[in-house]
């Protein structure tokens, strides 16, 4: 960040770093949910006992269906999140950088006055990209997955059905 540390990037985005700080918090935990709640092995177990349980298999199947589809759509809500956090703090910045220069005409456009705001409204947005990226690529590998084990569960019900 050319000579910025963390924590000076931290202190230029203002409250709305630890909004996105929470959202990334989030995310992880997700993701470590995820990764447990689709282990193939046990949700085939667990799946294939509950539609065989079920007074409609193919209903129950369709609710474990959308049960893991909807695991992968979280990623994709924060993806879309995290950057318009990142956008409020670019406006609340650009706000704070010329509503600066309006109270204090004699400061004109000084490089100094302006400075502050221009920071927090770069900081926010880099650190709401830095959310949302990953996200978004969790999001398609755990719709990959959900796919992958959706397909696995049918082709296990019908060798059991059969």
């Amino acid at each position: 960040m050319n000579g910025i540390t963390f924590e000076q990037a931290w202190n230029f985005g203002g409250p709305l770093m630890w909004v996105l700080a929470g959202i990334s918090v989030v995310e992880l935990a997700l993701v470590l949910y995820v990764l447990f709640a689709q282990r193939a092995r046990a949700f085939l177990r667990e799946s294939l006992n509950r539609m065989r349980a079920a007074k409609d298999p193919e209903a129950e199947g369709s609710r474990i269906a959308q049960k893991l589809y909807s695991q992968a759509d979280w990623f994709a809500d924060i993806a879309a999140i995290a950057p318009l956090v990142g956008l409020l703090g670019t406006v609340l910045g650009m706000f704070q950088a010329f509503g600066g220069i309006a109270t204090d005409v004699t400061a004109g456009a000084k490089p100094v006055v302006l400075a502050a705001g221009v920071s927090k409204a770069i900081v926010t947005t880099i650190f709401g990209l830095v959310v949302a990226i990953p996200a978004l690529v969790f999001h398609a590998i755990f719709r990959r997955r959900a796919q992958r084990l959706v397909a696995r569960l049918e082709v296990a019900a019908d060798e059991n059905q059969g």
